[in-house]
């Protein structure tokens, strides 16, 4: 039995080598390059190179060169008005209107008769004489029984007078105006009107 035993102890190990020589015998292992190998070079696709002759570049488009205008200065002018050592000179023939009767704008029925007067101031330094200065219709509605009318006296400077018209009214139902005016020769002066209503 010891034999058997000692024979026993003797294979295991014997075994275990055989084992465990099997696999490192499949292992090999790959050779390291010696120090004295030369390296392989490897191709490596060509960069192009930069081109040494300069490309043409674009002419920059030309612009329109601004042209200067002159400038408008504006200096302020400061007039100065003397006044005049001479007074105005009045008209030769001027008035100014006092009173009028009939005033504007009073009804009257169609083809009525009525007198309207105007008082006026000789306001110039011509007089006013018989049968050189004349009271006339001058425009308008011709409501008059006549277009001419007489001074009966003379009017001086600063003096008044009235001037009466005998008129009719007009059978249309609307409004009229009428314009009379003082006349010396064909100068017209002291233009005076009447409105009315025809109702």
């Amino acid at each position: 039995m010891r034999k058997v035993l000692l024979i026993m102890g003797l294979a295991l190990p014997l075994v275990a080598c055989v084992a465990l020589s099997a696999p490192l015998a499949a292992f090999k292992a790959t050779p390291t390059p010696s120090p004295s190998s030369t390296a392989t070079p490897t191709l490596s696709p060509t960069r192009p190179r930069p081109s040494l002759t300069a490309k043409p570049t674009q002419t920059p488009t030309e612009f329109p060169s601004a042209t200067l205008l002159p400038t408008l200065t504006l200096t302020p002018t400061i007039l100065f008005v003397t006044p005049s050592a001479t007074p105005t000179i009045p008209s030769r023939l001027a008035c100014k209107l006092i009173w009028q009767s009939p005033g504007n704008y009073i009804s009257y029925r169609p083809d009525q008769a009525f007198t309207v007067g105007w008082k006026v101031m000789n306001t110039g330094f011509d007089v006013w004489g018989v049968g050189s200065v004349v009271f006339t219709y001058l425009r308008g509605a011709k409501m008059y029984d006549s277009s001419l009318v007489q001074l009966k006296t003379s009017v001086a400077p600063g003096q008044e007078v009235i001037l009466s018209v005998h008129m009719r009214a007009p059978r249309d139902l609307t409004m009229y105006t009428t314009t009379w005016s003082l006349r010396q020769g064909d100068a017209f002066f002291c233009p005076v009107r009447l409105s009315i209503y025809v109702v």
